[in-house]
C-alpha cells in the first residue's frame, strides 16, 4: 500500500485534488471528516463545553463549529491558547480513527491485487507528524486570490482566511518537503492533467518497491 499526502494553505483545492484521486482508485481518508465525527461523540462534547462554555452550543444541543472556530482561530496568546486545547482534545482519537482506517484499507487488499494508495488528507499534516506515514507527499499550490475567492464561498473573508493560514505550518515549508506540486490557478482540466500523469507515475513506480512489514513501501 502507498500512503500519499496531500498538503496546501486553506481553500488550496486539496479537496479537488483528493477527490480526483479517488475517482483514479485511491481511497480517500479526509481527517476534517474524521474529526467531525469525533466531535460528535458526547465526550468530546461534554469536555468541551466544560472548557469554553455553552455559548459554542448550538439550539439542538450540539457543538456550533461556527462559535467555536471564532474562538480559536486568531493571532492572540488567548486564541492560541484555546486552539492548543481543542486539538488536545480532538487530535488523539482522529489519530486513532485514522490509523485504524489505514489498516482496514492495508488488510482488505489482498497481495495480488493492484497496488492501494491511500490518501491522507490532512490539515496539519507536517505538524502533526502524519508525514512520518507518507511515503510520497503533494502540495497543491495555489495563489492567495485563487484561495481567497474559493474561501469566500465558504462565508469566509480576507481576514478569517489570514487567521487560519497564520495557524499553520508556512506555505513555502509546506512546498520545500513535498515531493510534487501540483498547480492549481489554472482549468479544471489543467489540474486533472497533472494529477493523472503524477497518479501515473506514483502507481508505476510501485512495481520497483517490496512492501514491508507494516505495509510502507520502501526502495529496493
Amino acid at each position: 500500500m502507498i500512503v500519499l499526502g496531500i498538503v496546501g494553505a486553506p481553500a488550496g483545492g486539496k479537496s479537488t485534488v483528493a477527490a480526483a484521486l479517488e475517482k483514479l482508485g485511491a481511497t480517500w481518508i479526509n481527517a476534517d471528516l474524521v474529526a467531525r465525527e469525533v466531535l460528535g461523540r458526547r465526550n468530546i462534547q461534554v469536555e468541551l463545553i466544560a472548557h469554553f462554555g455553552d455559548e459554542i452550543v448550538d439550539a439542538d444541543g450540539s457543538i456550533d463549529r461556527a462559535r467555536l472556530a471564532s474562538k480559536v482561530f486568531g493571532e492572540d496568546d488567548s486564541s492560541r491558547a484555546a486552539l492548543r486545547f481543542l486539538e488536545s482534545v480532538i487530535h488523539p482519537p482522529t489519530r486513532v480513527e485514522i490509523t485504524h482506517r489505514l489498516e482496514q484499507i492495508e488488510s482488505d487488499t489482498p497481495r495480488s491485487s493492484r497496488t492501494r494508495v491511500a490518501i491522507l488528507d490532512v490539515p496539519l499534516l507536517f505538524e502533526s507528524h502524519w508525514d512520518s506515514s507518507c511515503d510520497e507527499i503533494w502540495y497543491v499550490d495555489s495563489s492567495w486570490e485563487t484561495r481567497l475567492a474559493r474561501a469566500r464561498k465558504r462565508g469566509w473573508d480576507a481576514a478569517e482566511l489570514q487567521k487560519r493560514e497564520s495557524n499553520q505550518l508556512s506555505i513555502e515549508e509546506k512546498r520545500r518537503r513535498s515531493q510534487r506540486v501540483i498547480k492549481n490557478d489554472g482549468s479544471l482540466d489543467d489540474l486533472y492533467h497533472q494529477i493523472e500523469r503524477y497518479w501515473h507515475d506514483l502507481t508505476q513506480s510501485a512495481g520497483n518497491l517490496d512492501t514491508d512489514s507494516h505495509g510502507r513501501c520502501e526502495n529496493d
